[in-house]
């Protein structure tokens, strides 16, 4: 069989159990910020359609509850922005 690929030819990346460990770590603070996000959303989600049900009922407190969800998106968004422009400038790439 033919080596489709020089093995000998470059040295192989350090590797060591400190490195791995902080690779597993960042994956797993991308998987909980992924899930906390899908949460805020669905959070949002639920007190739009609140005030929509409760519209024809209380309508203060389906503006209550509208108000409350576009301000939490307002908010998100900002801790979005801000997080990114921050976690790019900290952020330490393991190879």
């Amino acid at each position: 069989m033919k080596q489709t690929f020089d093995f000998e030819q470059f040295d192989p990346p350090a590797l060591n159990e400190r490195i791995l460990r902080r690779k597993l770590e960042k994956r797993a603070e991308r998987r909980r910020t992924v899930i906390l996000a899908v949460a805020g959303a669905l959070f949002q989600a639920l007190f739009i359609l609140l005030g929509l049900l409760c519209w024809s009922n209380a309508p203060a407190a389906a503006l209550a509850c509208i108000g409350f969800a576009a301000v939490s998106m307002v908010g998100s968004g900002v801790i979005t922005i801000i997080y990114a422009r921050e976690g790019r400038e900290n952020y330490d790439p393991v190879y």
